[in-house]
């Protein structure tokens, strides 16, 4: 049995379809729920993969589980543990890295991606072994108005015209700027939570939204069991 540990930031950004493709290829995902008070770090060398999972807040507010989160991330990068970030989990190991992660600046302006948006993969891409199987573009799900800088030696695995750096790959450790895990109930509710942030500098239809997360479900499916069958591929059982 293959077990993750999953670093969980707030109650509405959990492993969505993650949980399913989980049951479905035999692992197990241990969740560490950061938000709740007494929340204890498990030991990292006690799991065989590592996924970190996005959140309203941004790495430089210098937020209370950032520390204990920077060094499971060094310890996993230490023990070669696979290990996955999306959105802000993706900023955290762009950190790690010594990457500068800052608010999403073009031309003088505070741009966010939210919605569904097309990403351009790299030629590096191909021969990844977690987006080896993907085509380009990418349809991803965006929720965000950060980003990071390359961080040095890593390679840059997808691009998009608002944001640059969208997905890069270091050793063990893959970054992704976007979202794989999230269902259509998931974005109901993260409409709900973030409403004030969604319509704040950016021009937004939440029906339409909604009705495209209904119409890509299959997609995004599909798209979340690939790169996990494929992050399963380079864990190790114990």
């Amino acid at each position: 049995m293959k077990r993750i540990l999953v670093l969980q930031h707030v109650e509405n950004e959990s492993p969505g379809r993650l949980q399913s493709v989980a049951k479905k290829f035999g692992a197990v995902l241990d969740r560490v729920e950061l938000w709740k008070s007494g929340c204890r770090m498990p030991d990292i060398g006690q799991y065989q993969g590592l996924i970190i999972l996005g959140g309203p807040m941004g790495v430089y507010e210098n937020y209370s589980s950032e520390a204990e989160e920077l060094e499971v991330i060094r310890k996993a990068d230490e023990l070669t543990i696979p290990t996955m970030g999306f959105c802000l989990g993706s900023q955290l190991i762009a950190h790690y890295l010594a990457a500068d992660v800052h608010k999403n600046i073009k031309d003088g302006k505070h741009v966010k991606e939210i919605g569904y948006y097309d990403v351009e993969l790299t030629g590096e891409a191909a021969d990844d072994p977690l987006l080896k199987d993907f085509s380009s573009p990418l349809k991803v799900l965006q929720w965000h108005g950060d980003a990071f800088d390359l961080p040095e030696e890593a390679t840059l695995l997808a691009t998009a015209p608002l944001c640059e750096n969208q997905a890069f790959r270091i050793r063990n450790m893959w970054a992704f700027l976007f979202h794989f895990e999230f269902t259509p109930d998931m974005i109901r509710r993260q409409i709900e939570v973030d409403r004030e942030w969604i319509h704040k500098d950016f021009d937004i239809v939440e029906e339409e939204v909604v009705a495209k997360a209904e119409e890509l479900d299959g997609l995004m499916d599909e798209q979340c069991g690939k790169l996990f069958n494929n992050f399963l591929s380079m864990v190790k059982s114990k």
